[in-house]
């Protein structure tokens, strides 16, 4: 799993954009908490670096207050079940929050806005491998394999499997650990999922049931672009950040796969290259995701 799905989805994902996060590192921007699922201390640079108050021809930031108010406002949403939480907390990040400010004198209502949508480069891009949540009413830990992280905002999770298992498997642990006993509190912020091997993979949202994950089909994108983003060859500090820990083993698995030239690209670099780099995932949160009736669709 690890040499096979994981570390080549990790290498793509840097190539795309992403920058890499050690567990350990994650853990530190959420205040060593692993019951909470946002990389706080991220999430509040970024509101400060993507937000301004445009008033009578000048520009104004927004207070620490106001800053401190809308990431609790985010982090406290009432739970009410996955789909009624992820709703409720899709609205906030794409409309953003109405704050009350003061400027010279005058006390107005501005909006405050979580993800600049128009403008992807100006959101930070984090990726995380075995990102480790605390689950429901337990001490015990639950890694999702890979999570995509917008200005510390977790919104998409994949889960990887060696070619040797049936990428069904992966579709169904992404759903066990959506339910109530298991790390809901996360896939309350998703809004895509992904079950990968070499193979195969599928997509979905959060609370999709198993029949309706699918394939994705794209019509657009160039082979040229998808390889470049798997053969590009990671920086040695890059290296040396990402294969720590449980990755530690698979560093010379990787090294010889580069030393052997291209690769040919596969159905996991196919979807991966779709579906998650910046720009696009940023595009089918804002645009191609709705509710239907309190069902989530992507």
């Amino acid at each position: 799993e690890k040499h096979l799905s994981q570390t080549p989805a990790m290498q793509q994902l840097l190539n795309l954009g992403y920058e890499y996060l050690t567990p350990q590192q994650a853990l530190a921007e959420r205040s060593g908490r692993t019951s909470n699922v946002i990389l706080e201390n991220i999430l509040r640079k970024q509101l400060k670096r993507i937000n301004r108050i445009n008033y009578k021809g000048g520009e104004y930031l927004f207070s620490e207050e106001n800053i401190q108010t809308a990431i609790q406002k985010l982090k406290n949403v009432n739970f009410d079940g996955l789909q009624k939480t992820n709703e409720a907390i899709y609205d906030l990040i794409t409309l953003g929050s109405a704050m009350e400010q003061s400027i010279e004198g005058d006390s107005k209502s501005f909006t405050l806005n979580f993800i600049d949508w128009k403008s992807p480069s100006n959101n930070s891009f984090h990726v995380v491998a075995e990102f480790s949540v605390e689950r429901a009413r337990s001490t015990e830990l639950i890694r999702p394999d890979i999570v995509l992280f917008v200005n510390g905002i977790p919104l998409s999770v994949i889960e990887c499997k060696s070619p040797t298992i049936d990428v069904e498997q992966a579709v169904s642990q992404n759903i066990r650990n959506q339910s109530d006993d298991y790390i809901p509190r996360l896939f309350t912020f998703v809004q895509q999922v992904l079950a990968v091997n070499k193979n195969n993979a599928q997509y979905a949202t959060a609370g999709t049931p198993k029949k309706f994950w699918g394939v994705w089909k794209e019509q657009d994108d160039k082979e040229a672009a998808i390889s470049k983003s798997i053969n590009t060859i990671l920086s040695e500090s890059t290296k040396d950040q990402l294969f720590t820990g449980g990755f530690a083993g698979a560093r010379t698995f990787f090294d010889e796969l580069e030393a052997d030239g291209k690769r040919l690209v596969t159905e996991q670099d196919k979807s991966i290259y779709s579906l998650c780099r910046p720009e696009r995932l940023l595009d089918l949160a804002y645009r191609f995701t709705l509710f239907d009736g309190g069902i989530k669709k992507i």
